[in-house]
């Protein structure tokens, strides 16, 4: 006796396969971030001089691990944990805020200074500490919303492969921020030394009212 999918169980299987490619993509644009910037910020000296041109390094890094990520796409999915109310939800929600921080971020700082490009310019002229906006909260938004965005992809498959990758993620950063920081402290000074002491790295303090705003 020949067994026939219902509409329904297609409708599931169909909505499960677009989680599972969204969050392929969320990978490839987001896992080889870190390993960028490990390039760049222990010799951001050096890369000043190169200028702009050194974001050509930028495509094989990112066509490395695209290439190995999409190459190895069903087995990052293979091993799964249940999925439930609650795994949806957490799922749902750090996308949100992820998406959220991604949203603000791009409202206070514009994509040039986003992507680097004032920080590999050699004629930079240094614009100030910002500190408004999310940016008064904490001091890494942007890390903060890439960890949780792989995090959410993480939750929404169940996949054990992308949990351990998020994890590894979160260390990278971890080990990132304070480079980055290293560098800010240079260019800074005192002004940045100060706002690192009163604003969190990443996780906010409940009820601290953002920084007022100096020149960005």
């Amino acid at each position: 006796m020949l067994s026939m999918a219902t509409p329904h169980g297609v409708f599931n299987s169909t909505i499960l396969h677009l989680i599972d490619d969204i969050a392929i993509f969320y990978m490839v644009m987001l896992l080889w971030i870190p390993f960028y910037w490990f390039v760049f910020h222990p010799a951001i000296r050096f890369w000043r001089k190169v200028g702009t041109r050194a974001f050509w390094l930028a495509f094989p890094v990112w066509l490395l691990f695209a290439v190995a990520i999409i190459t190895s796409r069903h087995e990052l999915v293979a091993r799964r944990l249940e999925r439930n109310v609650l795994t949806w939800l957490a799922g749902g929600v750090l996308f949100l805020v992820a998406s959220w921080l991604d949203i603000q971020t791009r409202h206070t700082f514009g994509w040039r200074r986003l992507v680097g490009l004032t920080e590999l310019n050699p004629d930079h002229r240094l614009c100030g500490v910002v500190q408004k906006g999310v940016y008064g909260q904490v001091r890494h938004p942007r890390y903060l919303l890439y960890m949780l965005m792989v995090f959410s992809m993480a939750f929404l498959t169940g996949a054990l492969e992308i949990f351990l990758l998020a994890f590894l993620n979160i260390l990278l950063y971890q080990i990132l921020a304070p480079l980055e920081e290293r560098e800010l402290l240079d260019q800074y000074g005192p002004a940045y030394e100060k706002y690192r002491r009163t604003v969190p790295r990443f996780v906010p303090r409940l009820g601290r009212m953002p920084a007022s705003p100096t020149s960005s």
